[in-house]
């Protein structure tokens, strides 16, 4: 029987042949063969290999000469790729390789399915007529896209269509004149799903992202916004890969308001625009430095009007964050075993301001440093580090400053290293140079040293079930000498001194406790950080008592850190968390407790607020998650957060409920919000949101 067929399969193959070009071979196999001189036809068990395919069906025949190959009855198209296609009648030109269906259906390797029909397929190209798609289950699907045609190319897995509905549970939720997605997930042009919200202030909000693939290493993505009570605007995004070790990102914005929207808030920026870019990079220079040394840089700038250019973005990049003080930093940095050089930049808008002009900017700033190290003998150790500051703004005093640093030490051990003791000399030197003005004193230089002195030592013990770590230390501070040229600190003008600060630290003892307790499995336990600092000249000579510890049990976390201060008899700050991880929910319960005392700053801000975060689990489609922050003071909530994500094998969904602190250019406001998100797997999700 094999033979047979095997032999009705070449038959039909030379009676194909003859008229089609070899690349575009078409091989028959079947049980019974009718053959004309005009015709062949195969029925029972057909099987055709035809390109890259294979294909099954009840019958086939071939016409000699229209060069038509004709399948009917169950017909099923397996593609190398994966694909799968099934319909009940089709036609392949055999010469121009154009295939036709009738009512086919379609399965992709990502388990996307479609249903058209019918369809006309050219050199792996599709042109299909009305049909419906989606990735959920073929006999009840909760999600469905239907549309009145489209294009898909198999190749690059690329689909268009025109006039396509959204339907979630057979009901209508979306419609779009056009779109276009990649099947398998790849990187390709063409409209993203759009953004939805509502605010109270501001009316609906509309963003429809616009995808563009450059290349396989950049791409940018377009998004305009439409804010109904308040205007339009349009962000930017340039995302690219320049090598294996580095990438960035570039985002430009603007938004203007309406004037009628400026009237009703009171706002002085009409026009909210901005500019961020990220950059990292693992190393710059590799093929032209030793190689012994690595270098890297790292830059992350936001430059804008205002805050509001940030709270306008539906997503955001990383940056300094939501702060009135918005900061960008330029970071290069290249060091070997022994030294490290690194040079440092800082831009600072403070959008509190009309202008930034008496702003103080980091421009630049210069680190050279030589790692520790032995001098003269094993024990005696040294390390070196010298500062180039520039501080500079456009109005108001500047600041060039030369900063060195050479900390000395002698360290030897007693008792069979039972007992350390070191000695150490901290020499410091300083120079400034004041611009940007007049002054009776343009250059200042500050010398100082510094004496200590420390005891400690390292004792671990190990019993049956744990073993103990203990590291008590005692270390004493003197200050030594300083000279200040050409005249004292105190001397200089007020807006000198606002730049910075010098002098000896007071005579100190301070006193540490170290402990830590591991399983025979060399898992932490517990570990607890005690430390007190005593000065013998003040009027009160013990500093604030700080303890920090932490007790593992299983999966739950005991964790304390206070600050206790002996002066006024209070509590000054305290940080309280219990925690417990599960592989199915987790909670967080924790207590921030800060208190006003008298030696504290104007700017300084009390606190007494419980924080609850927890999560849950309930099976593997139903995550449960949420957050509050109450105030004990105010008696109130101040945040908080609930919500959920549903997860089919098809589709998802996130709903959340929140309250948020979000800055304004005339000050933070509360801002609750709801936010659904529906995610149609795998080609991503669409939102809305309700803001008051």
């Amino acid at each position: 029987m094999h033979k047979f067929l095997f032999f009705l399969g070449i038959l039909l193959s030379i009676e194909v042949l003859h008229a089609a070009q070899e690349k575009n071979k078409i091989e028959v196999t079947a049980k019974h063969l009718e053959s004309t001189k005009t015709t062949v036809h195969a029925t029972d068990g057909v099987v055709v290999y035809y390109q890259d395919s294979v294909i099954k069906a009840e019958s086939a025949s071939y016409n000699k000469e229209t060069k038509i190959l004709i399948l009917d009855g169950k017909v099923e198209m397996i593609g190398y790729r994966g694909t799968k296609e099934h319909t009940n009648h089709m036609e392949i030109h055999t010469d121009s390789k154009e295939v036709s269906f009738e009512e086919l259906f379609f399965v992709s390797q990502n388990d996307i399915w479609l249903f058209s029909d019918k369809a006309h397929r050219n050199d792996n190209n599709y042109t299909l007529g009305e049909s419906v798609l989606s990735s959920c289950d073929i006999n009840d699907p909760l999600w469905k896209m239907v549309f009145s045609h489209s294009f898909y190319d198999s190749d690059e897995k690329y689909m268009k269509i025109y006039d396509a509905k959204v339907y979630f549970w057979d009901i209508p939720i979306f419609y779009f004149p056009y779109l276009a997605f990649s099947i398998n997930n790849q990187r390709s042009s063409g409209l993203l799903f759009p953004l939805f919200g509502y605010t109270g202030e501001e009316g609906f909000v509309y963003e429809q992202p616009v995808f563009w693939a450059i290349s396989d290493s950049m791409d940018m993505e377009f998004n305009p916004q439409i804010r109904t009570n308040r205007s339009m605007g349009i962000y930017s995004t340039f995302r690219f890969v320049d090598s294996s070790h580095s990438a960035g990102k570039l985002r430009v914005g603007y938004f203007r308001d309406s004037t009628s929207y400026q009237k009703r808030k009171n706002t002085k920026d009409l026009n909210h625009y901005g500019l961020e870019f990220l950059y990292d990079s693992s190393t710059v220079f590799k093929a032209f430095l030793p190689r012994a040394f690595t270098d890297g840089l790292y830059i992350n700038t936001t430059f804008l009007t205002d805050i509001d250019y940030l709270n306008l973005q539906k997503t955001r990049l990383q940056h300094f964050g939501l702060t009135p003080l918005q900061e960008s930093k330029l970071n290069y940095f290249l060091y070997d075993n022994d030294y490290y050089m690194g040079v440092n930049a800082k831009y600072f808008i403070d959008t509190r301001k009309e202008h930034n002009d008496d702003t103080l900017q980091i421009l630049p700033s210069i680190q050279l440093h030589k790692y520790l190290d032995h001098f003269l003998w094993d024990n005696l150790t040294y390390s070196a580090d010298l500062h180039l500051n520039h501080f500079y703004r456009e109005k108001g005093t500047t600041l060039r400053q030369a900063e060195l640093k050479v900390p000395l030490e002698f360290t030897t051990s007693f008792f069979d290293d039972f007992l350390n003791i070191s000695l150490g000399e901290e020499l410091y030197y300083s120079k400034f140079f004041f611009g940007n003005g007049s002054y009776a004193h343009s250059v200042f230089r500050y010398y100082s040293n510094i004496h200590k002195v420390k005891l400690f030592t390292d004792l671990t013990k190990k019993y049956k079930h744990f073993t103990h770590v203990m590291q008590p230390s005692i270390e004493y501070t003197k200050p030594g000498n300083e000279n200040e040229q050409p005249v004292t600190f105190n001397s200089l003008g007020s807006e000198q001194k606002k730049l910075f600060a010098v002098g000896l630290p007071e005579e100190q003892y301070r006193i540490g406790f170290n402990q830590y307790f591991y399983d025979n499995k060399t898992n932490l336990k517990f570990f607890q950080r005690l430390y007190q600092t005593y000065y013998p000249k003040r009027k009160y000579e013990w500093a604030d008592l700080g303890n920090e510890m932490q007790y593992n049990w299983k999966n739950w976390r005991f964790y304390n850190n206070l600050l206790y201060s002996y002066e006024f008899g209070k509590l000054r700050e305290s940080s309280s968390l219990v925690s417990l991880y599960k592989s199915d929910y987790f909670f967080t319960l924790g207590h921030t407790y800060k208190e006003k005392l008298p030696d504290d700053s104007s700017s300084f801000v009390p606190a007494n607020d419980i924080l609850f975060n927890f999560g849950y689990t309930l099976n593997q489609r139903v995550t449960i998650k949420g957050g509050v922050t109450y105030s004990l003071e105010k008696a109130a909530s101040t945040q908080w957060r609930i919500g959920g994500k549903y997860q089919q094998d098809c589709w998802s969904m996130d709903v959340a409920v929140r309250q948020d602190i979000t800055p304004r250019p005339i000050g933070a406001t509360k801002v609750n919000s709801f936010y659904i998100q529906l995610n149609f797997i795998p080609f991503g999700g669409v939102g809305t949101g309700n803001t008051k």
